[in-house]
């Protein structure tokens, strides 16, 4: 075996006994190299290894080195998955370039064959590792970016980024293990090759021999500041994101590439992605938080941030704003809002989620909605009307929650903001003879 593939499988653990794995073979020196010595441990460590080949349809030899994968997968007495694609056509489709298209079919049919279980081995180098890093800093990355690939990432494991190519050629000619090239590894027609084939060689002869040892320091060192800085990010998070909201109270006063790591970090669980969000973006929502205004910033798409009341959040619309009225009758009420119930002829409670009025007050029967432009109603407490607005300024609720939060009214008038206040026109008095309880009993958490 390779001695450093061998040390880097122990180092991250990246192998256990009697477990089923699946491997990326292109046919390639990488992936055969991956693969010969994986083989050798299959025997120590009781794997089952399944072979992964996709034939992105696109190369008249691609037939060759699918059925080249195939005969060699059976001589190492592995088994082997085929799928054929059509690249190109994909890429089309989605709206992608060639090479994005290829990686995104590929890692479908590998997460579909390890039906998230199984560990996915792929042949990524050292080479690839330093033209993954100087291919970001030429699109613009950050720290996070340099970082590139890791040895374990999920279900992906790279047991080969610290080994050069030449040696994994100089292996493989010393082992006589056999190989196919794919010619357009040796065309610059993609983006990754012509970093491979002209710029890296380029610097090597003009400015740093030693050119790719560098970019795989560089992406060593940011590695290890940026776990550093996930870690305080993730923490941070942790303590201050609830019910899709951040509170950033204590974020004002961080150094503004913490904040904009938090933020990432933010979007990501919001958004699932922060691709197409820009430093601008980033920018934009820092200003806002530093200047402790209530307002929002239109990201990509349309999406709005907003902040209000030390919170951050993403703006959605809720189908309840303006809904009709919705009439509640005795017993429960499965509405949009949650389970209502009203008890007819109850006894005065007090509690957060219950309220008792004086059921001869009522006008009409009981409905719930939510706000309208115009809302007022008199506050308990209170002798005149307030805008509802008002109240919610007053009482610091989020705008994001004004739409949605249910209104128990009459035919004339609000007589309970659930669960905040209830109207003083309904309130039980030594008078009062007929009482209704009204109890949220479970809320609809979706709105």
């Amino acid at each position: 075996m390779n001695k450093k593939f061998l040390e880097n499988i122990k180092k991250f653990n990246m192998l256990c006994k009697n477990e089923h794995i699946i491997v990326a073979v292109s046919g390639g020196a990488d992936s055969m190299f991956l693969l010969s010595n994986l083989v050798e441990l299959k025997t120590e460590l009781g794997l089952k290894i399944t072979v992964a080949h996709i034939n992105h349809g696109v190369r008249r030899t691609s037939l060759r080195d699918e059925n080249f994968v195939i005969d060699k997968s059976e001589k190492f007495g592995v088994d082997v998955k085929i799928r054929r694609v059509d690249m190109e056509a994909y890429a089309k489709e989605q709206g992608l370039t060639d090479e994005e298209a290829g990686r995104v079919l590929r890692y479908k049919f590998f997460r579909e064959l390890s039906k998230g279980k199984d560990k996915i081995f792929l042949a990524h180098n050292a080479n690839d590792q330093a033209e993954t890093v100087l291919q970001r800093i030429i699109r613009g990355t950050g720290i996070d970016g340099l970082s590139a690939m890791d040895y374990v990432s999920c279900d992906l494991y790279r047991p080969m980024l610290n080994i050069k190519r030449d040696e994994i050629i100089d292996y493989i000619n010393k082992n006589n293990i056999e190989y196919v090239d794919d010619e357009t590894n040796f065309m610059d027609i993609y983006g990754r090759n012509k970093i491979r084939l002209n710029v890296i060689p380029y610097i090597e002869e003009n400015f740093n021999e030693n050119f790719v040892d560098s970019l795989i320091r560089l992406s060593e060192i940011s590695s290890e500041n940026f776990k550093f800085i996930k870690r305080q990010v993730d923490d941070y998070i942790s303590y201050n994101y609830y019910d899709s909201s951040l509170n950033i109270s204590n974020l004002v006063n961080k150094d503004k590439y913490f904040i904009s790591e938090v933020l990432r970090g933010f979007l990501k669980i919001e958004l699932g992605t922060i691709e197409g969000i820009s430093s601008v973006n980033i920018n934009d929502i820092i200003e806002m938080i530093l200047s402790k205004d209530s307002s929002s910033v239109t990201l990509t798409k349309g999406k709005e941030i907003e902040l209000s009341y030390n919170k951050i959040y993403l703006k959605r619309e809720h189908s309840l704003q303006n809904e009709e009225f919705i009439p509640l009758k005795e017993g429960i009420n499965e509405t949009v809002f949650g389970k209502i119930r009203l008890v007819y002829n109850g006894v005065y409670t007090n509690s957060k989620n219950l309220v008792s009025i004086d059921a001869d007050k009522l006008n009409g029967t009981l409905n719930i909605r939510s706000r309208r432009n115009g809302d007022k109603f008199i506050p308990l407490g209170m002798t005149n009307y307030k805008k509802l607005k008002d109240f919610f300024i007053d009482e610091k609720i989020e705008r994001r929650k004004r739409d949605i939060i249910p209104l128990v009214c009459d035919d004339n008038e609000i007589v309970w903001v659930v669960p905040y206040r209830l109207s003083g026109k309904y309130s039980v008095n030594k008078d009062t003879k007929n009482i209704v309880n009204i109890i949220l009993e479970e809320k609809n958490d979706r709105y």
